[in-house]
């Protein structure tokens, strides 16, 4: 199976690609969808019905159509995180966005060093879960999953203790 992934691959990365670059309108995220795609199809145990390359290019599709989706959420969810960490003005922020802010800064303080480096890179450096892993020579599904459970992790945490 592998095999004819690999081909199937060798073929059409170019369409691949492009077609991922279509839906999320980003080059990072177009790259991930078709790393996550592959990865996906790689880890099937049996092979699909019908053409191959078709199958393919419906998982690179739904892959992308999923990193939009996980992308709109994650930035939800950084802004809350994040941006209420960041306001500095009296004015601006009340009694309780300088609450949630402390209680934001503590939690970022208690993540571990590589977790915390995942989290700055990825909101904002902007790198791809790739290039992430190139730097903390990880793979960059581990490298995803640990960003994505971070904030979900962070999210919680924040809405439970008040």
């Amino acid at each position: 199976m592998r095999a004819e992934l690999e081909q199937v691959y060798r073929q059409h990365r170019q369409a691949l690609f492009a077609l991922a670059l279509t839906i999320t309108g980003c080059a990072g995220l177009a790259e991930d969808a078709v790393h996550e795609a592959f990865v996906r199809l790689c880890g099937m145990q049996k092979p699909p019905s019908g053409r191959l390359a078709a199958y393919v290019f419906a998982a690179v599709r739904n892959a992308a159509v999923d990193c939009c989706r996980r992308v709109k959420r994650e930035r939800i969810v950084a802004e809350t995180l994040f941006v209420v960490a960041t306001i500095s003005s009296p004015l601006a922020a009340d009694a309780a966005n300088d609450e949630l802010a402390e209680r934001l800064s503590r939690e970022i303080d208690l993540l571990d060093e590589s977790t915390r480096e995942i989290m700055v890179m990825k909101i904002f450096g902007e790198l791809t879960f790739d290039e992430i892993g190139s730097v903390l020579n990880t793979p960059a599904a581990t490298v995803a999953t640990r960003y994505r459970r971070t904030l979900m992790t962070l999210e919680e945490r924040l809405r439970r203790d008040p």
